[in-house]
């Protein structure tokens, strides 16, 4: 497969330094909130880069659930790969591509679990199904089939019917990335793209232009 005449060219915006906010959080919601405008599916997701316990890098999409003025938060299984490579490390670092204007943000920074009470809250607004479909997988386990995990799924409702509370599974809740570096990246024509960077310097955030 040749890919080598696929060509883009850019001229939905520019990014200009005196156009940043001073906070590279507010910097990020002002932007997210244009891309949200648009209608786009998912708009919210954002892939997390981690290194596992063996040192190998590993991505996979998430969705952002919440923005705060401490950084961002997502929900996943604890024990899952990604929760094994957090809990070896620490450190993540987060991408989302707003292809339609143009855009992308990277984010770095130190991750955490949030208070139980805050995943509990959150889990009992998710819809029945992705309760159940949370409390039956063993997230990035093995297991024989499609029909075992189905099998499985099923013996879930079983034991909490629609309409009954469903327990968050103990290994399952939100984790918050509390950034110390934010890019924002600007697609320009003849790929001259603006890149500008924020990041925490003694508690104060820095920015600065680098090269495309």
């Amino acid at each position: 497969m040749d890919l080598h005449s696929i060509r883009e060219t850019y001229k939905f915006d520019s990014l200009d330094e005196q156009n940043l906010l001073d906070e590279p959080g507010d910097q990020f919601k002002n932007w997210l909130a244009s891309y949200q405008k648009l209608g786009i599916k998912d708009y919210n997701a954002m892939a997390i880069a981690t290194v596992d316990p063996s040192g190998f890098p590993e991505n996979r999409i998430v969705l952002l659930k919440e923005v705060r003025d401490e950084g961002l938060v997502f929900f996943t299984n604890y024990n899952s790969a990604k929760g094994k490579s957090i809990a070896a490390s620490k450190g993540v670092s987060a991408l989302f591509f707003w292809r339609e204007q143009e855009r992308q943000v990277r984010i770095s920074g130190s991750v955490e679990k949030i208070h139980k009470e805050e995943s509990e809250a959150y889990f009992s607004t998710r819809p029945y199904l992705s309760q159940i479909g949370a409390a039956a997988s063993d997230q990035s386990e093995p297991i024989e089939s499609r029909e075992a995990l189905e099998s499985k799924f099923d013996s879930f409702i079983a034991k909490h019917p629609e309409g009954s509370p469903v327990p968050m599974p103990e290994g399952w809740g939100g984790y918050l990335i509390r950034p110390t570096r934010y890019e924002f990246w600007q697609g320009r024509e003849g790929r001259l793209h603006d890149r500008l960077v924020y990041t925490l310097e003694e508690g104060v955030w820095k920015t600065l232009r680098i090269q495309p």
